[in-house]
């Protein structure tokens, strides 16, 4: 019986780290595409690591920013797949007028090596 109590208590441990870590991913990149639709440069830099907040411009943030508007107002992020082995992400970025797909990796600080962003939903 208390074998049976500490497996079903580490289930449970277990069951809410994987929530902390989803809630986490999710929260970085709600961030970083709020950053990206409020064409906020300083923001991202700060949510990237230092060779990825190296390649960006202020230029290409605010063209993506640009596309993002097209598509209406910033609705919100939703996880559709992930890769966790490689800290790879799947989101779905929802706007008034369609849907975009996030693809980030973190890096094991949890900061953005990589982000990438293409029109339409998550395949």
């Amino acid at each position: 019986m208390k074998q049976l109590l500490a497996l079903a208590l580490a289930a449970v441990l277990l069951s809410s780290l994987s929530c902390a870590r989803n809630a986490n991913e999710q929260k970085v990149a709600d961030d970083v595409t709020q950053a990206v639709y409020n064409n906020d440069y300083a923001s991202l830099q700060q949510n990237f690591d230092q060779n990825t907040a190296a390649q960006l411009t202020r230029a290409s943030v605010g063209s993506l920013s640009d596309m993002m508007h097209q598509l209406g107002s910033y609705r919100g992020i939703t996880e559709t797949g992930n890769d966790l082995v490689s800290h790879v992400y799947v989101f779905d970025a929802k706007f008034d007028k369609g849907d975009m797909t996030v693809r980030l990796r973190l890096d094991a600080d949890g900061k953005v090596a990589a982000y990438r962003v293409t029109p339409g939903a998550p395949r």
